[in-house]
């Protein structure tokens, strides 16, 4: 029996022996070098503070893993441009590695200001290649005339009419958007001056937008009558976004159409019509 316990026991040692000779470098030039100490630069770009380059300075580093924000970026580049678009104070962290290992450093950047909404809208001043980008619309019955031309959209008629123009325009959900346009008339008699902004397809021939008006100038709810010169967003009386500055939020991405109508009934939309210019739709950033 301890003849067995002998031989067991020496067997154990032989097994350790070699599985240190196994894990034994065969050569000292394979040496994992010293311990890292991670360090990078982060500077706004000429022109653009909400813009920040960053590089890391780590010596012999060979792989890089950046975390930057409140919202979780990431980048994996030994250089990169990242963007904050709220101003703040945010937290940039740096895990770089090296053949001694990984090594962590981390840095604040203060952002002074927001960056300014971006308008996605085409054709917005309304200049002659305005027009490849708006689609007249017939809603049924006598088309109201709607031309562009000198840096403005026209919308007029001497009678009873109806018509619209439209755009398609892409958003995401959850950002937050603003409408504009400059509108200008001498005063109208039982008009309307709609916009919608919906993801409903416009149809020709169909009326549009079943009373879900974003913003509209209507005579019979105070506003369009007299003479007027200001932002619809502002000024407009009537629509389920009035007073909202133009605001608007979505709750899923897709495809929304910006649909300007304008019309009236048993009356006209003035001398010389109604004029929009400097329609924007601008998405915040």
């Amino acid at each position: 029996m301890k003849s067995f316990q002998y031989i067991s026991r020496m067997s154990g040692l032989c097994l350790l022996a070699a599985a240190l000779h196994a894990c034994t470098p065969e050569s000292s030039s394979q040496d994992l070098g010293p311990l890292p100490v991670a360090s990078f630069t982060a500077a706004p770009l000429s022109g653009n503070a909400n813009r920040i380059a960053i590089a890391s300075t780590t010596p012999g580093a060979f792989m890089w893993q950046w975390q930057y924000g409140d919202a979780g970026g990431t980048s994996s580049k030994e250089k990169d441009t990242i963007t904050f678009s709220k101003k703040g104070t945010y937290a940039i962290q740096l895990t770089a590695y090296t053949r001694g290992g990984a090594a962590t450093a981390a840095q604040q950047v203060t952002i002074a200001n927001d960056l300014p909404p971006v308008n996605v809208l085409k054709g917005s001043t309304m200049d002659a290649d305005a027009t490849q980008y708006w689609t007249v619309l017939n809603t049924g019955g006598t088309q109201t005339s709607i031309s562009i031309a000198n840096g403005v959209m026209n919308f007029s008629n001497t009678g009873n009419t109806n018509g619209a123009i439209y755009q398609a325009v892409q958003v995401d959900a959850n950002r937050n958007y603003y409408f504009s346009g400059h509108v200008k008339g001498n005063g109208a008699t039982n008009t309307w001056f709609e916009i919608y902004i919906l993801p409903d397809v416009p149809v020709q021939g169909s009326d549009y937008g079943n009373g879900k008006k974003f913003v509209a100038l209507n005579t019979w709810a105070g506003c369009g009558g007299a003479a007027f010169d200001g932002d619809i967003a502002t000024i407009g009386c009537d629509g389920d976004y009035k007073g909202q500055n133009g605001k608007i939020k979505f709750a899923t991405a897709g495809t929304i159409y910006i649909v300007i109508k304008a019309g009236s009934s048993g009356g006209t939309m003035g001398n010389g019509g109604i004029n929009i210019d400097d329609v924007t739709f601008s998405e915040e950033q």
